[in-house]
């Protein structure tokens, strides 16, 4: 076996809506997918972001990781994600998200071995590291030729296009997750 990478990393938010539109919005990372939301629909049917279905994926374009906005219901825990995103200028950043209502329980510091580093909270009190590396360079996505950027677009970077609803190899939907495996 050899571990290629990693898919999705799950984040529990309280209300999908309001999380895609903060994730979209405030971070400005792509919509990648949105279930639908009516159980076991037509797999050719996505959800959209003011009515989506359990499974949303959001993140950049590359690398190819996203974020799964996972919805429980009821009450959940929020806490640290472990989660850490990358800027290439992490006073600029802070700044835009500050300036955005976002809470840093830690502004930009830099560490000893020279790499800055910040946390920041989601609205559903999800801890997360804002990190500008060294050497940024390496995490920089190869260029695109048409890459437009909008706050409403969904794409998928599924091989074929198809969305996590059609078959993709031994399976085909993602995983209904109980409150313990997300």
């Amino acid at each position: 076996m050899t571990i290629l990478g990693i898919d999705t990393i799950a984040v529990v938010v309280s209300d999908p809506v309001k999380a895609i539109a903060w994730y979209r919005d405030v971070l400005g990372l792509d919509i990648a997918y949105i279930g639908p939301s009516q159980p076991d629909p037509d797999p050719n049917v996505q959800g959209t972001p003011d009515d989506p279905g359990h499974w949303i994926e959001i993140g950049p374009g590359r690398p190819r990781t996203r974020i799964h906005l996972c919805h429980m219901g009821g009450t959940t825990e929020p806490g640290p994600a472990g989660i850490t995103f990358i800027t290439d200028d992490i006073q600029k950043d802070h700044e835009r998200l500050r300036r955005a209502g976002v809470e840093f329980p830690m502004p930009p510091e830099k560490m000893e071995w020279g790499e800055w580093l910040s946390q920041f909270v989601d609205p559903d009190g999800n801890v997360f590291d804002l990190k500008q590396p060294i050497s940024a360079r390496e995490w920089e996505a190869p260029a695109s030729p048409a890459k437009r950027r909008g706050p409403s677009r969904v794409r998928s970077d599924r091989p074929g296009g198809s969305s996590p609803g059609r078959a993709r190899g031994p399976r085909t939907r993602p995983p209904r997750r109980s409150a313990r495996a997300s």
